[in-house]
């Protein structure tokens, strides 16, 4: 039932447990495996729900009988829109966080074959592509750390029924009957989409088919950019007449990739925003970057209004000591008056290129006037997504 070889080599394993059937029956199942001494649990209370502290409670109670190390993080989120999105956000955040401080290697979710099948829908009712309607990955990485899916092709009702042989009770969360979630409606549409031979397994299955297929046009997309595309100082620069030449879904693709990983973002940019930035000719905004044309090229840079202090991308190698790093912005060029005879990158990318300050006088502008003395490099914009 679990998928055991994908545990492999992650001690101790980090369980995310909610409380609910799907992240109890993952709970139990690694315990089998690995043993309870080599798991550590941790459930996020939202806030949100007068009953999310009972239900952490009742979480802490299974932990404590198994002999499993756990820890409840209580959260404080305002009850607004997109809430959902803003809550799973949130509890990444939260458990990238518990997983650096505590040691934890990877953390599993609880994600079944279930929950394939609603994103499934709920993407295709959003018109989205290959990669929208693909099984979401079985491992994936965000801020540091890694995220395992073991259950992905496990039906919840088959979890439901061994933690009922074992006694084992769940809690269930009210906000998963609540109808203003798409999600809910697509799991309360189940009955209605069996009728149709829309079952779950099938659902998921071609999910599965989604994801080998997103897998060969990530191959193509890195073939192209091999060919006509580099990285400078953390731009992504696209040759133009290749792009436009190229198959829409792989500029697409391509533009996708370089927007997330320059903006931070894991979530791609609706695919008519992609559309619109790649027919257009003049600059513009998209994602938290600045795309604009250079010569023959297409940059797509940080966009210097996006960024809050130090962008997480940079990495220093000299020790700031009493300095802080942020970006140059239009005050900091105007500190460097040869930096047109020394910059490494065109104007509009040096104004989000960082800069090394004391109070509000530049030290350093690597990219926009090189010093031996401070080393700073930028992630590649165009690498694929950690998995």
């Amino acid at each position: 039932m679990l998928k055991t070889d994908l545990l492999k080599g992650h001690v101790p394993l980090g369980i995310a447990l909610s409380g609910g059937s799907d992240s109890t029956a993952l709970l139990i199942l690694a315990s089998e495996v690995l043993g309870a001494e080599n798991l550590r649990a941790v459930t996020v209370d939202h806030g949100l729900r007068a009953g999310a502290r009972a239900e952490a409670e009742q979480a802490a109670s299974l932990c404590a009988s198994l002999g499993v190390a756990h820890e409840i993080i209580t959260l404080k989120l305002a009850n607004s829109a997109d809430l959902q999105a803003r809550a799973r956000a949130a509890r990444y955040d939260t458990l990238s966080a518990w997983s650096a401080r505590t040691g934890v290697a990877a953390i599993a979710l609880g994600h079944t074959e279930n929950d394939v099948a609603e994103t499934f829908l709920m993407r295709l009712s959003r018109g989205s592509g290959v990669d929208g309607l693909a099984q979401m990955p079985e491992r994936f990485s965000r801020k540091g750390t890694i995220y395992l899916r073991p259950l992905l092709n496990v039906p919840r009702a088959a979890l439901r029924e061994m933690l009922q042989s074992k006694n084992i009770a769940w809690s269930d969360d009210p906000s998963n009957e609540d109808r203003r979630f798409t999600r809910v409606q697509m799991r309360q549409a189940d009955g209605a989409r069996e009728e149709l031979g829309l079952s779950t397994s099938r659902l998921s299955q071609t999910a599965k088919w989604m994801r080998a297929a997103s897998e060969v046009l990530e191959n193509a997309a890195d073939d192209w950019i091999v060919r006509h595309a580099r990285v400078d100082h953390g731009d992504a620069v696209f040759n133009q007449a290749a792009l436009r030449a190229a198959p829409e879904e792989t500029a697409c693709r391509m533009f996708a990739r370089a927007l997330c990983n320059i903006s931070g973002n894991p979530y791609r940019p609706r695919f008519s925003a992609l559309e619109e930035a790649l027919k257009s000719n003049a600059a513009m905004t998209l994602h938290g970057c600045l795309i604009y044309p250079h010569g023959d090229d297409l940059r797509i840079t940080r966009e210097l209004n996006a960024i809050k202090g130090q962008d997480p991308r940079w990495y220093v190698k000299n020790d700031l000591g009493t300095f802080v790093m942020r970006a140059l912005a239009e005050v900091g060029l105007s500190q460097i008056s040869d930096w047109r005879e020394t910059a490494l990158l065109p104007r509009r990318s040096l104004l989000s290129s960082p800069a090394i300050w004391d109070g509000n006088r530049v030290v350093a502008a690597p990219f926009a006037r090189p010093d031996p003395d401070w080393d700073v490099t930028i992630a590649d914009p165009l690498k694929r997504a950690a998995t």
